[in-house]
C-alpha cells in the first residue's frame, strides 16, 4: 500500500525536479565548449545557487503560512477570536483566508456567548427548582447545589463547593448512584444522573427524587380506592335497612297491622336480616384477609388435589400430562383454586347456558403452572382487579381474588389474570416453584 507523503516531502521533491532543469543546458555547454573543471563548476554554481536560495525562501514562507494558520486554529480552539497570527499578510489569498477566519471567529464568539447564557440560565433554573439537585465536576467534587438539596440535609453545611460527594453519603456503585447508610438526608431518595458537557469537561447532574413522597401518593391512592369500595359496600347494605326500618315504624303508627301488612313486615325483617348478615360477612372477609397464617408446606400429590376439585365442581374439565408430588400448603392452594374455579363458573353462567371451565396443570423442571380458563365475557376492568373489596358482582365482597393471590404469594408463587387472546373469556394462571 502506497504511503502518503508529507507536505514538506512533496515540496522538496517538486523543487528538486525543478532544479534539475537548468542542469541540462549546463551539461550541453560543458560538453560542446570543452570547459575545464573550474569553468564547469562555476557555471553550475551560477545556475544552481539562485535556485537553491529561491527554494529555501519559498519553502520557509509556505511553512510559515501553514504554521500561522495552525496557530490561528489553536487560538479559535482556546476561545481567542482575533486574527493577529495572520496580521502580516495584506491582500491576496491569505487576506481572503484571514477574512474567513474573522467571520468564523465572530460566529464562534456569538455561539459561545449564547452557550454561556444558556448555561447560566440552566444553573439559575436548577437553583430555583424544588427538586434536590447537585452538580459534580469530573473529580466527583460538588460544583453546584440548589437550596432544595441543602434543605434536605439533617446538619447544615456552610459551603458545599469543592466537597467530595462521598462525604454526603452519595456513592457510585455499578454505574448506579446510591445513598449509603451514613447519609444525613432527612428522607429516602432515588438518584438519577444526567451528563452535562461544558467545553472539554463533563459534569454530572444528580437529581434526587423522594421515594417517601411517591409512597405517600401511592398510599393515598390505595386509601381512596379502599374508602370508595367500603362506602359502596356499606351503603348498599345500610340504605335498604334504613329505608325498611322507617317503613316499619310508619306501619306501627298506623295501628293494628292487616294480614298483608304483617306478611310485608316479615319480608322486610328478613331482608334486613340478610343485608346485616352480608355486612357481617364482608367484615369477616376483611378479618380473614388480615389474619393470613404462614404457609405450612408439605409434600402433596397433584392427583389428590385434582380429585377434590372434581368432587366440588363435577362439570370442571381437567387437563394434565402426569401426576407429580411437590411441596405446597394444600389447604391454601385448594382455597385459592376453589375461589378461582367458582368465579370462572359464575362468569361463564352469566353469558351462556353451557359453561366451559378448564383447569390445566403444566410442569417443568423448576415450576408448576395451573391455568383456569372460562368462556365468560372476560375482564372489563383489569386495573381494579386486585383492589381489596372491589367487586363487579352485586353480592360480592371484593375479597376473593385478593385473598387468592395472597394465598399463592404466601407460598412464593404468583397469580395473574388476563383475557383470553384466542377466544372469549378470561384465564387465571397460578405459578408455584417446585
Amino acid at each position: 500500500m502506497k504511503k502518503n507523503k508529507s507536505l514538506e516531502t512533496k515540496l522538496i521533491i517538486s523543487f528538486a525536479i525543478w532544479l534539475t532543469l537548468p542542469l541540462i543546458p549546463c551539461a550541453f555547454l560543458i560538453y560542446y565548449k570543452n570547459f575545464d573543471v573550474l569553468e564547469s563548476f562555476t557555471l553550475l554554481l551560477i545556475f544552481i545557487l539562485p535556485g537553491i536560495w529561491l527554494f529555501y525562501r519559498s519553502f520557509k514562507n509556505i511553512i510559515n503560512v501553514i504554521d500561522r494558520i495552525g496557530l490561528q486554529l489553536d487560538s479559535l480552539g482556546n476561545d481567542e477570536y482575533n486574527t493577529w497570527h495572520l496580521a502580516g499578510f495584506q491582500g491576496g489569498r491569505i487576506e481572503s483566508l484571514k477574512s474567513d477566519f474573522t467571520k468564523l471567529g465572530k460566529r464562534l464568539a456569538g455561539k459561545r456567548k449564547e452557550y454561556l447564557q444558556n448555561e447560566s440560565f440552566v444553573f439559575e433554573f436548577i437553583k430555583e427548582l424544588d427538586l434536590p439537585i447537585v452538580v459534580l465536576d469530573h473529580h466527583f467534587q460538588i460544583y453546584l447545589t440548589n437550596q432544595s438539596f441543602e434543605q434536605q440535609l439533617r446538619k447544615g453545611i456552610n459551603c458545599f463547593n469543592g466537597m467530595k460527594v462521598k462525604e454526603l453519603g452519595l456513592e457510585l456503585v455499578d454505574e448506579q448512584w446510591k445513598l449509603t447508610q451514613s447519609v444525613q438526608f432527612k428522607q429516602r431518595f432515588e438518584v438519577n444522573e444526567h451528563i452535562l458537557m461544558r467545553g472539554q469537561r463533563s459534569y454530572r447532574l444528580l437529581v434526587l427524587f423522594s421515594i417517601e413522597n411517591q409512597l405517600r401518593v401511592n398510599e393515598k391512592q390505595v386509601w381512596q380506592k379502599l374508602i370508595r369500595v367500603l362506602n359502596h359496600e356499606v351503603r348498599n347494605s345500610l340504605t335498604p335497612i334504613y329505608s325498611m326500618s322507617q317503613s316499619l315504624q310508619e306501619m306501627k303508627l298506623m295501628g293494628e297491622l292487616t294480614p298483608s301488612q304483617q306478611k310485608l313486615e316479615t319480608n322486610m325483617l328478613q331482608v334486613i336480616e340478610n343485608r346485616a348478615k352480608q355486612l357481617l360477612e364482608f367484615v369477616d372477609s376483611y378479618s380473614t384477609f388480615n389474619q393470613l397464617t404462614p404457609a405450612a408446606k408439605l409434600l402433596v400429590n397433584s392427583e389428590e388435589i385434582i380429585q377434590r376439585m372434581q368432587v366440588i365442581f363435577p362439570e370442571l374439565k381437567i387437563v394434565i400430562d402426569t401426576n407429580i408430588r411437590f411441596n405446597a400448603d394444600a389447604g391454601q392452594l385448594e382455597q385459592a383454586l376453589i375461589n378461582l374455579i367458582k368465579n370462572a363458573f359464575e362468569a361463564s353462567n352469566n353469558i351462556t347456558d353451557k359453561a366451559e371451565v378448564i383447569m390445566t396443570w403444566l410442569f417443568n423442571q423448576n415450576q408448576l403452572s395451573i391455568t383456569i380458563s372460562d368462556n365468560g365475557s372476560g375482564i372489563s376492568n383489569l386495573e381494579n382487579l386486585f383492589v381489596p373489596f372491589y367487586s363487579t358482582k352485586s353480592s360480592g365482597t371484593g375479597i376473593g381474588l385478593v385473598m387468592s393471590r395472597e394465598l399463592i404469594r404466601n407460598q412464593n408463587g404468583d397469580l395473574t389474570l388476563a383475557n383470553r387472546t384466542n377466544r372469549q373469556g378470561a384465564i387465571a394462571k397460578i405459578t408455584l416453584p417446585l
